[in-house]
């Protein structure tokens, strides 16, 4: 649409609420950027954050701008800085290699090993806690959270949202599906974010908690100047957010970055040659190599501008336009990112974009007070999936039984917050029976 108005920011209005959407980097950075203290706060989804409903306030994504979220904030300063993520490198790096053994054994399923993967380092970090099986009870029921949530989050999907007095609706009624699944969806939100909170808790008390984010913030309650159960629920709360965002995003990712090596081999070939110049042949990749590793590091740019994981982010005067007080700002990423004057051929996926000339980064975790806190630690992830599987694999298109390449198909699967891609077949092999012994016994 903004194409066709020729602007960067253009409204609409849906039941009386003000939508603007943000189709520029500019635009995006003037104001969720330098006006953050304007525009930091969350819109009301009626769904999402009501009483009635789901009842997601306390979460840190949602959580309206007040004493609450300045706490979150400052409760997360020790932990999200650049310098903060490398405490996490050594879970990041045992994890990695605990998925590429798996993927030596069945590549069948790989959403269901890069779940196990991201979920396995979120849940160290978060809470000192060992994934041990693909079907851990914190996965499985994580997984089911965060695929509802994420469908309710998406404006527009539920009625309620634009009426909001539907909430009111008895459950029992036949015409309230919808409300019993938002309200199965809350307990076992609830269930999620007790129970992973008072494991830790749980181990503390005992005297066998591992170091984790939660552990730390419950050891730092006498500092925190509020009483002792107000500071436990900010920090079940805060952790339970930590989990559900990063784990989704981070296998969305992963798979889109094992689309675009199907897809583009040469940009894959590339980046295996510089691996097996810096690194060599005798050892996987860690984080020492990461400057030495430009390319890798411009397919995680490239991946994150490509196909964003997350494509849309959500009284003042702007370039002479009046926003409203109370009008939702929408930076539509995936728009920032299809900018040909900024990303020529933005369809295509070149990480050289990113190595020969000043593209500059997609805004893959968002701008001012709302961006992703855990961004540090999740381009770390990032760094080391991605030049491990390159180190030790090569990603092809897979074949049919006539021996033709079959051609996966860029598709969403369903209509959520995040970008699902559709399901797609490739081929993942060791490179040689080298880099399969040198999964094997890593």
């Amino acid at each position: 649409m903004g194409q066709q108005l020729q602007t960067d920011i253009f409204s609409f209005t849906v039941f009386g609420q003000t939508m603007v959407v943000l189709n520029s980097a500019a635009a995006a950075n003037d104001l969720l950027e330098k006006r953050s203290s304007i525009y930091s706060d969350r819109p009301k989804m009626t769904v999402i954050t009501d009483e009635w409903l789901l009842d997601a306030r306390k979460g840190l994504s949602v959580c309206p701008s007040g004493p609450r979220f300045r706490a979150y904030r400052k409760m997360m300063q020790k932990f999200v800085t650049r310098t903060a993520a490398t405490r996490y490198h050594a879970y990041q790096e045992v994890e990695t290699k605990a998925f590429m053994k798996r993927l030596l054994a069945s590549t069948d399923d790989l959403e269901q090993s890069f779940t196990q993967a991201t979920a396995g380092i979120i849940m160290r970090i978060t809470y000192g806690y060992e994934v041990k099986s693909p079907d851990d009870k914190f996965v499985t029921l994580a997984s089911i959270v965060n695929e509802g949530v994420l469908r309710a989050a998406l404006p527009l999907n539920f009625l309620v949202d634009v009426v909001p007095i539907l909430k009111y609706i008895p459950a029992w009624m036949p015409a309230a599906g919808w409300k019993r699944d938002i309200l199965t969806l809350k307990s076992q939100k609830d269930k999620l974010v007790e129970e992973t909170f008072s494991w830790t808790k749980a181990s503390l008390q005992a005297g066998k908690a591992q170091s984790s984010m939660v552990r730390t913030l419950l050891e730092d309650i006498p500092q925190m100047g509020m009483p002792e159960e107000e500071a436990e629920d900010h920090i079940k709360h805060l952790a339970g957010t930590m989990f559900a965002a990063g784990a989704e995003t981070s296998v969305t990712t992963l798979r889109i970055f094992v689309l675009a090596m199907a897809l583009y081999p040469d940009a894959q070939a590339d980046a295996q040659a510089e691996i097996d110049s810096v690194v060599g042949q005798n050892r996987l990749p860690n984080f020492e190599d990461q400057d030495s590793l430009p390319t890798v590091n411009a397919i995680i740019q490239e991946v994150n501008r490509w196909i964003p994981a997350a494509p849309l982010f959500q009284d003042d005067v702007y370039r002479g336009y009046l926003i409203p007080k109370g009008a939702v700002l929408i930076g539509n990423i995936w728009a920032i990112t299809r900018d040909p004057t900024v990303y020529p051929e933005p369809e295509t996926f070149n990480p050289k974009r990113f190595l020969e000339g000043n593209a500059p980064l997609a805004p893959a975790f968002g701008w001012g007070r709302r961006i992703c806190p855990g961004r540090y630690i999740a381009e770390s992830g990032l760094f080391i999936a991605f030049a491990s599987m390159l180190a030790a694999f090569t990603i092809s298109k897979a074949r049919d039984e006539h021996g033709n390449e079959i051609i996966p198909e860029v598709a969403v699967k369903e209509k959520s917050l995040r970008y699902h891609l559709a399901p797609f077949k490739c081929d993942i092999k060791p490179r040689s029976e080298r880099h399969r012994a040198l999964v094997a016994d890593a």
